[in-house]
């Protein structure tokens, strides 16, 4: 797989256009937050109107030697802001990836108390799921007949006839010719 349909695997064009307008969405609720904070940092800052000329250098004093610890306590608040909501895009986008990586480790482990699990329909990598799910059931195929010509030969070994040894070396030259067909890489 190239990395074009790899990108393929996971976004249809209307996943695209949903996760732009998500995104939108959020860029926007984070700007009128930024707006709101920082209109009422200004509200708090801004000179009382004074009636008096030294009442007005007074306020300008206050609000210039406030202003700084002001934006910082605003910007810290923002960025915070920003970061949890960036944390919790990426743990939404990650369950989608990783959901689909449980479950394929799952499905390949070497364990036959489980049956096979499918991924959601939401997820990504629908593709690889199915072909997944195709190699595991062709290899469980290829389980059962050998273990069924295994228990031939343990018969054929075991029967006292002499013609029994002739089918035992023709069914392990087919059980040969069943593990050369088999390809892991």
């Amino acid at each position: 797989m190239n990395h074009e349909e790899n990108l393929e695997i996971c976004t249809t064009d209307k996943d695209r256009h949903e996760r732009l307008k998500q995104l939108a969405w959020i860029a926007l609720l984070i700007g009128l937050a930024a707006a709101i904070v920082l209109g009422g940092l200004v509200y708090f800052l801004s000179a009382k109107g004074g009636t008096s000329y030294i009442e007005m250098i007074n306020a300008h004093r206050l609000s210039r030697s406030h202003l700084v610890p002001a934006l910082w306590v605003a910007g810290l608040f923002l960025l915070s802001l920003v970061a949890l909501i960036t944390g919790f895009i990426a743990l939404y986008s990650s369950f989608r990836v990783a959901g689909p990586l449980y479950r394929f480790a799952r499905n390949l482990s070497v364990s036959e108390k489980h049956s096979i699990i499918g991924i959601r329909q939401g997820d990504c990598l629908q593709d690889v799921s199915q072909q997944l799910q195709e190699s595991i059931h062709t290899l469980d195929v290829y389980k059962q007949d050998i273990e069924a010509s295994l228990g031939k030969a343990e018969a054929y070994l075991q029967s006292p006839d002499e013609n029994a040894v002739v089918e035992y070396a023709a069914l392990i030259k087919q059980l040969k010719a069943k593990l050369d067909g088999v390809s892991i890489i």
